[in-house]
């Protein structure tokens, strides 16, 4: 155990280097964001005060490693929790080297049609995405429920309580939005094709092919 006093503003119960060195690793090995709620279950702690010495802890890292500074990796909010991730100006360096080959799959456009209609009018139910394309959608948005990018978040109380599908914490990592609420507006929406290709990069590091 370390002999340091306590440095916290709101924990003099506890050793404040030892915990922000805990946060520091739990976050780095999560390999999905992670909550504070799921850093205090980690932990063994429980109390208000603890809490406030959690979220304490984060801003002083996220200081430290802050967006577009200068450290190689940064701390940031996604999809409700804390992640590390490499700096964007750092990632040729990183995709080199973890270049994936073509053939790797991609979703089809089928499925990245229906990921659309999902990210924007969830929650919404099956037989809505197949209307909104004009054609059957099962096998597109199984694949979708299989790589976890959607998910069944309730009954629609009406249609005979047809399944309601949404996006993901996944989703939102996956494409760098803190929630759902940072989606581009759909109004004079439109991507070039260097940020299409660099949409579909994300989704085929975690994809195969149909």
């Amino acid at each position: 155990m370390m002999s340091e006093p306590t440095s916290g503003p709101h924990w003099p119960g506890l050793r404040w280097a030892e915990l922000r060195r805990n946060v520091e690793a739990l976050v780095f090995a999560a390999g999905e964001p992670l909550t504070v709620n799921k850093m205090m279950e980690a932990m063994g702690l429980e109390d208000a005060a603890a809490r406030r010495a959690v979220e304490d802890i984060l801003r002083e890292l996220k200081a430290e490693f802050p967006q577009g500074g200068l450290r190689g990796f940064e701390l940031v909010e996604l999809g409700g929790g804390w992640a590390f991730r490499s700096h964007p100006e750092s990632e040729e360096a990183v995709k080199a080297l973890f270049e994936l080959p073509t053939e790797v799959g991609r979703l089809s456009p089928a499925a990245m049609e229906c990921l659309a209609i999902v990210a924007y009018m969830q929650p919404v139910t099956r037989p809505q995405i197949s209307e909104i394309r004009g054609v059957n959608s099962d096998s597109p948005i199984r694949t979708l429920l299989d790589r976890e990018l959607i998910a069944d978040v309730g009954r629609a109380p009406s249609g005979g309580g047809a399944v309601l599908y949404g996006t993901t914490r996944r989703f939102e990592t996956m494409f760098g939005l803190a929630g759902v609420e940072d989606l581009p507006a759909l109004e004079g929406f439109a991507l070039g094709e260097e940020r299409k290709a660099e949409l579909r990069r994300r989704l085929g590091l975690l994809t195969v092919p149909e």
